[in-house]
């Protein structure tokens, strides 16, 4: 008598002869269901964007835009570039841009970048590259000479960075940056009116890198639509547009425009290098006499004694500047300064 064990009994049934290896097809189908599911949103995206495009929706985000005049090719400014960092009702542009593709023999070129300093507004007539470029040709009458300036109103580092990638490619010998007046007011800054105040720098990037596709542009008109719901679209008002936005000295947010402000500076100055241009920096000049600021605002931190002590200097200060000697004031308010230093 020979004893079967389990398996042998199972093995040698006929019920299990009858049975045949599971076909391992069923995984392979979960996977291509895995994969074709990641891929859908892609495919989605992909055909949102072909349909915005053929329905000629969007804009081009590029700065320089290729036109042929007089039969040779020239590269001019972008009248939509600024609409992925402006409302299109206060859309900001540059003055007039043109200048070769293909830079002719012995031209030396110099590209400007910066804001409205340096596009030389409100006086366009006495904008910095023009008096350069005649300076140049009177200096060194025999070269030439091609001063682009690719400045414009109420820009800050945000937008001349791209600006910047672009003037890469475009054989620039000298880049001049002059820039640094409008980080706290002009896109992504923290009093700025033109979007979220002061977010962090990852954002920002992916946000103007989104707005690169026509799908990014649609998604930014809607969400500024939605924001703006049921109030008028404010046209342009020049400063009087950041009254309502004032930041205080020991704001966070300044913190992070500042931070913001150096990785953009140092990306800038990068590209520019390794461009092959000479990069210029310059510091901006401010003319306090003149052009004053426009507003200013206490420290928060101030304890209520400290608030009474500063508002008792401050109310002499101002008293004494309407009498003579106007001295006293100046010293009052030294004593001020002194006492609470940064304190406007």
């Amino acid at each position: 008598m020979v004893m079967l064990s389990p398996r042998s009994k199972k093995s040698n049934s006929p019920r299990a002869e009858q049975r045949t290896p599971r076909i391992p097809s069923s995984g392979r189908r979960l996977w291509l269901f895995r994969f074709a599911s990641l891929l859908l949103p892609f495919v989605l995206l992909g055909v949102l964007e072909i349909s915005l495009r053929l329905c000629g929706y969007g804009y081009d985000p590029q700065f320089f835009k290729r036109l042929k005049i007089g039969g040779e090719d020239f590269f001019v400014q972008n009248e939509d570039f600024s609409r992925r960092f402006f409302p299109r009702e206060i859309v900001r542009n540059p003055g007039p841009v043109r200048f070769r593709v293909h830079k002719a023999p012995g031209t030396f070129r110099i590209f400007i970048l910066g804001e409205s300093a340096a596009m030389g507004d409100p006086a366009q007539s006495f904008a910095p590259d023009r008096y350069l470029e005649m300076l140049l040709r009177e200096k060194y009458p025999g070269r030439s000479f091609e001063v682009i300036n690719v400045a414009f109103t109420a820009i800050n580092s945000h937008v001349i960075l791209p600006i910047a990638r672009e003037c890469a490619a475009h054989e620039g010998d000298v880049w001049i940056i002059y820039m640094g007046n409008n980080e706290m007011v002009g896109p992504f800054g923290a009093a700025t009116v033109f979007g979220l105040q002061a977010p962090s720098l990852p954002y920002v990037r992916l946000a103007l890198a989104l707005q690169r596709l026509r799908t990014g542009q649609w998604l930014m008109e809607l969400a500024r639509r939605l924001s703006r719901h049921g109030t008028e679209s404010p046209g342009w008002r020049g400063i009087a547009m950041f009254l309502d936005n004032q930041i205080a000295p020991d704001s966070p947010r300044r913190e992070t425009v500042y931070r913001n402000f150096q990785r953009n500076l140092d990306d800038i100055v990068r590209v520019g290098v390794n461009s092959g241009a000479k990069v210029l920096l310059n510091t901006v000049a401010v003319n306090l006499k003149d052009c004053p600021p426009f507003a200013s605002m206490n420290n928060s931190r101030l304890s209520p004694a400290e608030r009474a002590k500063f508002d008792q200097l401050y109310s002499n200060g101002m008293q004494a500047a309407t009498q003579r000697p106007r001295q006293i004031a100046v010293k009052r308010n030294q004593t001020r300064m002194e006492i609470f230093p940064g304190q406007p």
